[in-house]
């Protein structure tokens, strides 16, 4: 491969995994299956590694991830919660072991322990009482959850040990509690999760710790990751046991072949728990070996996840449907009689495209092999030839949108309608645009969504600033005042800052942080319309791929309409991020609990005066803004000699 195919590759690459990254740490669904995403991470790798020239220093294969903070102090990590290199086959692991006996002196016994499919937490224990709760975040710093964890009875509150502990283990949700949840949300009409594990990581970032109790959250301690007096990692498991942690099975095996036991011992029991297991962490024993092997920059020498291959059922396909999504993109849908799949009753899978029902030459009444896509998403992967019935009918890619008619385009792989006025596509684009992060227009839910549409009182999302009241509260089963609350929504959100616009313009590749990137270095819609691609590309965080789709929508009819439209409306198209320069260049650190102000009210004052909120402190700290229960934090601003202030100065300084 020459230096521009290994350069566009490294680029598609680089993306794919950034967008996975980014849904999953959003608690969205991804169909990169963690297969797929380690497979891509590998060969990205390899192709750094004889390109050295385009390794960048964000690139995936250098960082642990990202997850958004939202309205969670940010707080680092004492000891760095480095994720684990991820290996499926016997000959990778037999490589490891090798790998270890050159770093390391003497006989190596292993642990092998499940990998449950959760999400990471670490616990601090100061003199025995449960003093914070941090997600994983980037590794080095992490998401201060303690409220909530303290909803989760496998957490103790206190323990008989003194001193400073930390417990490092995993947050996860049963498969029963999940199917439960879900159908509490389809019972309500609302739109049902897409897995235990990103629900689990959803509901420790609930801002009220009353509704994280209500998920029935679990946990498995699994490391000690601080010197605790034991020498090796099996003996911390029961210290972890004797402090009152649930620790899951476990082996202590001295060989590869040892290895092999525990995995086909764990790869059988999985199938019988009730929550996810993905696969089975090997760890060096020997806490003393542990620190020869050292670390690479992401991850530990002396513990490897063998991944389990994903379990596979066969199931006859029924029928297809075809969905239409918000974008106009063409999606077909597998209906499948009724199979049980990790743990889950599966009716539907993915098909991706018409491009993958040709490749799997799949056809209506076959029996197919489904399989979930890191444990998470049912899709089709084969198809038992040998078992298809005389009558298979043959699955015809559709030439017109199922929903208005309109002949599809094709583009790359996927259909498209290009319909504005489609009704299926308009209604998914109406949620969005109304949606909390977007435009936030209150009470407008996807029931009334379709009663705008059915009645013919919306034919594109522009027309919801042409509704009256009485439009509204003719509708069956809404009051005059729910109208009015829906009027003051749409009113209100004329004022919205640049950044909520731009998202809910629906600029394929542009979400909700690549808005604000792009609200903050233009500052007004008219400089975003009028830029050019080069200009683009250069902005941190958006590149080559999104800019391309930016400067196509501006310099398309459908760009110009809503121009015009915003125009019309009155829709503020100015950056109201930075209305003060108060604080400008300061680096500021909320922490603890203020008397009046909540800490995002605190924190968007703060930026709007052109500070830069923190969360974590350091000697680059400007000052810290504390309240009460203010911790770790306000000690070590003291220690550093940071000033900091309480509400009262904060308000002064403000409104005098």
């Amino acid at each position: 491969m020459n230096g521009l195919e290994a350069a566009n590759r490294i680029k598609e690459l680089t993306s794919k995994l950034e967008e996975a990254n980014r849904l999953y740490y959003e608690g969205k669904t991804t169909l990169f299956s963690d297969y797929e995403f380690d497979a891509a991470l590998k060969e990205l790798e390899t192709l750094e590694k004889e390109h050295p020239e385009l390794k960048k220093q964000n690139s995936p294969t250098q960082t642990v991830g990202k997850e958004s903070s939202g309205n969670f102090a940010r707080i680092s990590h004492k000891v760095p919660m480095l994720s684990i290199a991820n290996t499926y086959s016997e000959t990778e692991v037999l490589d490891w072991q090798r790998q270890l006996c050159g770093l390391i002196e003497g006989q190596i016994e292993y642990v092998c322990e499940v990998k449950i499919d959760g999400v990471s937490m670490s616990l601090l224990y100061k003199d025995g009482v449960l003093v914070r709760g941090l997600t994983r975040g980037d590794g080095e710093a992490g998401d201060d959850v303690t409220a909530n964890v303290k909803t989760i009875k496998d957490i103790p509150h206190a323990l008989e040990n003194k001193g400073e502990f930390e417990i490092r283990g995993e947050v996860y949700m049963e498969h029963s509690t999940f199917e439960k949840l879900n159908e509490d949300l389809v019972a309500q009409g609302k739109t049902p999760y897409a897995n235990p594990r990103n629900t689990a990581a959803g509901s420790l970032k609930l801002k009220d710790a009353k509704e994280t109790e209500k998920r029935n959250l679990r946990f498995f301690a699994y490391q000690i990751p601080v010197a605790s007096g034991c020498e090796t990692h099996g003996n911390n498991l029961e210290l972890l046991k004797n402090m009152g942690f649930k620790v899951f099975e476990y082996f202590v095996k001295d060989s590869v072949q040892g290895i092999f036991e525990a995995r086909d011992y764990f790869d059988a029991l999985r199938k019988t728990l009730p929550f996810g297991v993905d696969g089975m962490v090997v760890k060096v024993n020997s806490i003393a070996q542990q620190k020869e092997a050292g670390r690479t920059t992401k991850a530990p020498r002396w513990a490897i996840a063998y991944k389990f291959k994903a379990e596979r059922v066969y199931s006859q396909l029924l029928s297809i449907d075809v969905q239409v999504g918000r974008t106009g993109k063409i999606t077909p849908v597998a209906n499948l009689k009724p199979v049980s799949l990790g743990g889950s009753t599966v009716k539907r899978a993915t098909l991706h495209n018409f491009d993958e029902i040709k490749r799997l030459d799949l056809r209506i009444g076959d029996f197919a092999g489904i399989e979930k896509g890191g444990e998470i998403i049912p899709k089709i992967v084969e198809v038992k030839m040998e078992m298809r019935p005389e009558n298979a009918e043959s699955v015809k890619e559709p030439e017109h949108c199922p929903e208005c008619g309109e002949k599809l385009l094709k583009e790359d792989v996927d259909l498209r309608c290009e319909n504005l006025q489609c009704k299926a596509q308009l209604q998914r684009f109406l949620e969005y645009f109304v949606s909390r992060k977007v435009m936030e227009i209150e009470n407008m839910g996807e029931a009334l969504i379709k009663m705008l549409l059915d009645k013919g009182l919306a034919h594109e999302v522009w027309d919801i600033y042409k509704l009256k009241k009485d439009d509204l509260s003719a509708l069956e089963g809404m009051a005059e005042k729910s109208a009015q609350i829906v009027m003051d929504g749409i009113e209100k959100s004329k004022g919205n800052s640049l950044e909520r616009l731009i998202a809910a313009l629906g600029i394929r590749h542009v979400g909700v942080n690549g808005a604000k990137i792009l609200a903050k270095h233009f500052k007004t819609l008219s400089g975003l319309a009028v830029s050019g691609q080069k200009e683009l590309e250069n902005i941190n965080g958006i590149g080559e791929i999104i800019a391309e789709s930016i400067y196509k929508f501006f310099h398309s009819p459908l760009g110009e309409n809503c121009l015009e439209k915003i125009k019309e409306i009155g829709i503020n198209t100015e950056y109201k991020g930075v209305s003060g320069t108060l604080f400008a260049g300061q680096t500021i650190v909320l922490t603890g609990t203020l008397p009046t102000l909540d800490r995002e009210e605190a924190k968007n004052i703060l930026e709007s005066n052109g500070a830069k909120v923190s969360g974590s402190v350091s000697k680059k700290t400007s000052w810290v803004l504390a309240g009460e229960n203010a911790g770790s934090k306000l000690e070590k601003a003291r220690e550093l000699g940071i000033p900091v202030h309480d509400e009262e100065w904060f308000r002064i300084a403000i409104f005098a």
